[in-house]
């Protein structure tokens, strides 16, 4: 929710307390996160690039498992690489955020997803 406090004097009218209030979305949320953490970043990058790395490889392996599936293989594949090139090659912080958050919610749902396969 962002408020915004207007306040117009002049000779003798006063106009006091005009509040806007704009619907936040959850990409607004992880934007305004992203920039509040950004001194930090070092530290989250790191960590995001092991978790969508470990994530991806769960994928992987389950991908490969019996019958190959190569769609899962090369979404799991271009996901987790992708983040790792993108915090390697020095990219802005919000970009690796974002390419983590997709490659760990893509990866995770494919990995339920396999598992569920076999348990069927």
């Amino acid at each position: 929710m962002v408020k915004l406090i207007l306040m117009i004097t002049t000779k003798n009218t006063t106009l006091d307390n005009v509040t806007y209030t704009k619907k936040s979305t959850v990409f607004d949320l992880i934007n305004n996160k992203i920039q509040k953490e950004q001194e930090n970043s070092l530290g989250i990058t790191i960590l995001l690039i092991m978790v969508s790395t470990m994530i991806a490889s769960v994928s992987v392996g389950l991908a490969i498992h019996g019958e190959i599936s190569v769609g899962i293989l090369i979404f799991s594949a271009v996901t987790a690489m992708g983040t790792n090139a993108t915090a390697f090659g020095q990219g802005p912080f919000k970009y690796i955020v974002w390419a983590a958050i997709i490659s760990i919610i893509g990866n995770t749902i494919l990995s339920l997803y396999q598992i569920l396969l076999l348990l069927l």
